[in-house]
């Protein structure tokens, strides 16, 4: 489950529990609604902000 945490945080700068929302949307094909710019530079997930 937290294979590839390591590599999402130092490619995106995401602090551990981001990069584990972004792993786990990514892994299941799911989109990640959230108020946090830090996903702004996610390029490869669908993320909505409120």
């Amino acid at each position: 489950m937290y294979d590839g945490l390591v590599e999402i945080k130092r490619k995106s700068g995401l602090d551990f529990d981001d990069a584990y929302q972004c792993k786990i949307a990514k892994e299941h094909d799911l989109k990640v609604v959230t108020m946090d710019t830090d996903f702004e530079e996610i390029n490869d997930l669908d993320v909505i902000f409120l």
